[in-house]
């Protein structure tokens, strides 16, 4: 008998855990995927071994340039044109537009849903003002490719014990995120906030 899960919570550790060995978001995966996933590693004539192949084939599908051409279609779709609203809006000098910009270009190529905001540390005040612009893209998706902005206030990630980025040397200080799904995948934009 293979090795398989006995919860849903051993499944979803054993799962995400291979996902990052691959180097892939659990996020990519549909949400009844997932699911199923769960259930085959908890089945004990499947278990984890085939649950991991559902897993694999995702990831494998999601690399294949088809898979990049139907992202692109569906957000060339967007029937909320949201970009293009926030060209003639007042947010149209707002940092949010980039973000949305990386945002989209991690959908389309399949990338990391975990994405940095580089340069200098962001000042608290600048950072309020980029929530509030948050909102109000969000107020401008209607329902389009781009759904379900969010925005976290600052967080001490050092002092919750989160300091770590990853397996790197990189340490985590005060952290905001933005949220944002770019057709159902959900992309969290990390933000360095200064003490």
């Amino acid at each position: 008998m293979p090795e398989h899960a006995k919860s849903d919570e051993e499944a979803e550790r054993n799962l995400t855990a291979y996902c990052e060995e691959l180097g892939f978001d659990p996020e990519w995966v549909e949400p009844a995927k997932w699911g199923d996933s769960i259930r085959i590693a908890k089945n004990p004539e499947y278990g984890f071994v085939q649950a991991r192949r559902t897993i694999f084939t995702d990831y494998e599908d999601m690399l294949k340039e088809k898979a990049k051409e139907a992202r692109k279609a569906k957000l060339d779709a967007d029937s909320a044109k949201l970009l293009t609203k926030i060209v003639y809006s007042d947010l149209r000098d707002s940092l949010v537009v980039g973000i949305l910009k990386q945002c989209a270009a991690a959908y389309l190529g399949g990338e990391r849903v975990n994405l940095g905001l580089g340069g200098a540390a962001m000042d608290r005040d600048a950072y309020r003002d980029l929530r509030d612009e948050w909102r109000a893209a969000g107020e401008l998706a209607a329902n389009g490719a781009f759904g379900e902005f969010v925005s976290h206030a600052p967080q001490d990630k050092a002092a919750l014990g989160k300091g770590q980025v990853g397996g790197t040397l990189a340490k985590r200080k005060i952290q905001g995120n933005l949220l944002v799904k770019v057709c159902g995948v959900r992309f969290n934009m990390h933000i360095d906030i200064a003490d």
